[in-house]
């Protein structure tokens, strides 16, 4: 598993490190990374076929909802630049709405899989995200 997990890494590096343009690649590379957390993730979890035919769906369906907050609280944050007291509040305001989020979709996961699953799921994103910081972290600066 390991060997699987330093070469899903490696490629996570090759992609977020090459001198091309960001703004115009820059939904190629999360595309990318995204097709590589799904892979760690199904690794992590080994979903049977029933469950990854129910889970799947429902995750890119968790995804694409939490991203579009994530892009709302990008551009409220913005917005409110210049005033400290409404970007606070923007900002409370949204990371309710991502805990509204998350319990919700951690009923609709606990239909399509067991409890042991389910954990390790969560622990799987969260392995994901700090590897990725890391490999981030540890690149090369860009010229």
């Amino acid at each position: 598993m390991k060997p699987v997990i330093t070469f899903i890494f490696i490629i996570i590096f090759s992609l977020c490190g090459s001198n091309v343009s960001i703004a115009q690649n820059s939904g190629k590379k999360a595309k990318q990374i995204e097709a590589i957390k799904f892979g760690y993730i199904s690794g992590r979890l080994s979903l049977t076929a029933d469950e990854s035919q129910a889970f799947w769906p429902l995750y890119k369906q968790y995804q694409a909802e939490w991203s579009q907050l994530l892009a709302e609280k990008r551009k409220n944050r913005l917005a409110n630049s210049a005033n400290p007291e409404k970007a606070i509040d923007d900002d409370f305001y949204f990371e309710s709405k991502i805990l509204e989020l998350k319990k919700k979709y951690r009923i609709a996961f606990g239909k399509v899989l067991p409890s042991e699953k389910l954990k390790k799921l969560y622990q799987a994103e969260r392995d994901f995200r700090e590897e990725l910081i890391k490999q981030l972290k540890n690149r090369p600066p860009e010229n």
